[in-house]
């Protein structure tokens, strides 16, 4: 029978190596990870799937000898971020699978589901048999990304110096963990053009605030936005399973995805964001002429155009998938009248020609040669450029057939 003296050295033992280890390591992690960009107009497209695991360090800590073994018996040791260059050095051990992949089915293929095992020191002690287990669970959707800065929504271009709040559509498969280890988690992270990261939601264990499933927006501080920069945005939507911990040090197993979404700032005399662009759906530009029976034959006949449209006075033949050129008969309905050495207009055709306006019309810098209205099958108005040529928004009332 051990003594009371035995017991209790013992005892104090053990707290001293979960607490040493708690002073080194903050928690560790195995994920499956799928990219998403999102582009100007909010179209979403997959980039590649990968494979990783992180052994996070506290601000003083130590750990080495770390390795990771995969269901297939591989086994891959970790590195050292700390000694990385640039925007990827950080306080952790990392494996990162070199291979991207374009379907999530690939990335399983590579990195089966099932047993993952963690080895590593630290000064005090030591995981030798960290098993983690990837069970069957689907990728959560990717997070869509709005921008609000002041009292403007859907922010393109941001004003610099000043706050902007990052919001996403609700995690809904997201949820609070059964073993009440960690719940599901959100990450924000902003970096500049250089890749170094100039603002994160913040990581757990770490003493400071952080995001979970219930969150569904963040603040990043205008401090981190410079006049006249790019940055990348990312939004991480985290599941967490297989929950536990090891000598109280936490772990988990994450299926997690990230979409990115390019922005920049505006020069520092800027005050307010610039909305996102309405959509633009195709282009015309228009020729004038008094007779356009030649540039008919000269486009249609000659340069072999398909016609797409055919009113007598006007006719629009395709140059593109969504450009034509349209050639107008001078009189009643054109707007510009032959010019010995050009008359041109760039028309614009939208979806939404009243957002194009709310836009543009009221800008001091901006000449309106006709204010929006109706006229026979388009919703337009006209704007001049710093040249002087016409550029023309419409909207089709009525589409040709």
């Amino acid at each position: 029978m051990k003594s009371r003296t035995a017991i209790v050295l013992a005892t104090f033992l053990a707290v001293t190596n979960t607490r040493a280890q708690q002073d080194d390591v903050t928690f560790f992690v195995i994920g499956k990870h799928a990219n998403y960009s999102q582009g100007t107009s909010g179209q979403m497209a997959p980039v590649d799937f990968s494979f990783f695991s992180e052994i996070f360090l506290t601000s003083s800590g130590d750990a080495g000898n770390a390795s990771l073994r995969f269901p297939t018996g591989e086994v891959i040791a970790y590195r050292d971020m700390r000694d990385a260059e640039g925007g990827n050095r950080d306080n952790l051990l990392l494996v990162s699978g070199e291979d991207r992949y374009t379907t999530f089915a690939d990335l399983q293929r590579r990195y089966p589901d099932g047993d993952y095992t963690v080895r590593f020191t630290t000064p005090s002690g030591s995981v030798d048999e960290g098993v983690l287990t990837f069970q069957e669970r689907p990728l959560p959707d990717a997070p869509f990304i709005a921008l609000r800065q002041g009292d403007s929504d859907d922010c393109a271009v941001l004003a610099p110096g000043q706050d902007v709040m990052v919001t996403w559509q609700p995690f809904a498969a997201g949820r609070a963990d059964p073993n009440d280890v960690l719940n599901d988690l959100v990450f924000v992270i902003l970096t500049d053009a250089d890749g170094v990261r100039v603002a994160h939601s913040g990581r757990p264990f770490e003493g400071r605030p952080y995001l979970t499933y219930a969150d569904a927006s963040h603040v990043i501080s205008g401090d981190a936005l410079k006049p006249d920069s790019s940055y990348t945005l990312s939004v991480e939507h985290a599941l967490l399973d297989d929950t536990t911990r090891f000598d109280d040090v936490p772990a988990f197993t994450t299926r997690a995805v990230t979409t990115k979404r390019e922005i920049r700032t505006g020069s520092a005399d800027m005050t307010k964001c610039l909305a996102s662009a309405p959509s633009l759906s195709s282009s015309v530009t228009m020729l004038y002429y008094r007779d356009i029976g030649p540039a008919a034959r000269f486009y249609g006949d000659i340069l072999g155009l398909e016609l797409e449209l055919d009113w007598d006075w006007i006719r629009f033949y395709k140059t593109g998938p969504a450009s034509s050129v349209g050639l107008v008969t001078e009189g009643d309905g054109a707007w510009h009248e032959v010019r010995e050495q050009n008359a041109v207009m760039l028309s614009l055709v939208t979806e939404d020609v009243d957002a194009w306006y709310q836009r543009i019309a009221g800008r001091a810098d901006v000449i309106v040669l006709k204010d929006i209205g109706d006229g026979g099958p388009i919703r337009s108005f006209l704007l001049e450029d710093p040249g002087g040529y016409t550029v023309e928004f419409f909207e089709w009332l009525i589409q040709p057939e």
